[in-house]
């Protein structure tokens, strides 16, 4: 009788293994960008090993408290979703897998994601006449591009000791401006830009506005001498 006993008890602990659950494998670190833009879209890709049950989904958690779902796929199979952070800080992306069955895997090792309020970008060279007269009124203009798409504040310098400040353009909005100069001489304009979160960046290539005195003739190149805002002399 015990070796009957003893019998029935190997079978059953060599059926026991195959009676338990077999849990999906638990994903690889999430593959993707470690340094993003408020409100930039990251693309991030997600993958298990190649094993069974043959079909699974991703579950990511953004670090956010926002989770995502990827479609079914192949064990093994890479899965891409993308987000977008609100708001800046550092953020653990963590995925897992889920068979069929609802069976969940342990959570993967993170990718520490870091947000940040990037810049507006540098514009370029003011727009706007190169030659003008003096005490007259002269447009010109500007743009320029953030990455998040912030509201824009651009300050334009005429290099004659004033600047003038706009504030409230969107993202890739033209801003004008215009100035009067009150002697004839040549000019570097130029102009920057910041955005809520940041302090004016590095000043635009400068455009040299050539100011005459009515009369003068333009073509002879007969100007004064150029002053080097950057530089506080003249060259």
């Amino acid at each position: 009788m015990r070796q009957l006993v003893a019998g029935a008890l190997l079978i059953w602990a060599a059926l026991l293994p195959s009676c338990q659950t077999r849990l999906p494998s638990t994903p690889a670190r999430p593959a993707g960008p470690d340094t993003l833009g408020q409100r930039v879209v990251g693309r991030f890709r997600f993958i298990g090993q190649k094993e069974k049950p043959e079909r699974v989904q991703y579950l990511c958690q953004w670090g956010d408290g926002k989770v995502d779902t990827g479609p079914a796929v192949r064990s093994g199979d890479t899965v891409r979703l993308e987000h977008a952070w609100a708001d800046t800080g550092c953020f653990a992306v963590r995925a897992r897998a889920r068979d069929n069955a609802g069976h969940l895997s342990d959570w993967s090792e993170a990718l520490i994601v870091t947000i940040v309020n990037l810049s507006p970008c540098r514009p370029g060279q003011v727009l706007g006449p190169d030659t003008t007269f003096p005490d007259t009124i002269t447009e010109y203009s500007t743009t320029t591009t953030d990455p998040e798409a912030d509201l824009v504040t651009y300050e334009f310098s005429w290099d004659d000791g004033e600047t003038y400040v706009a504030a409230g353009y969107a993202s890739g909005a033209v801003c004008r401006a215009v100035h009067l100069w009150r002697s004839p001489g040549a000019y570097q304009v130029r102009v920057r830009a910041k955005d809520g979160s940041h302090g004016f960046g590095d000043w635009s290539p400068p455009r040299t506005v050539h100011v005459v005195a009515r009369g003068h003739d333009s073509s002879s190149g007969a100007y004064p001498q150029t002053r080097d805002m950057s530089r506080g002399h003249e060259r």
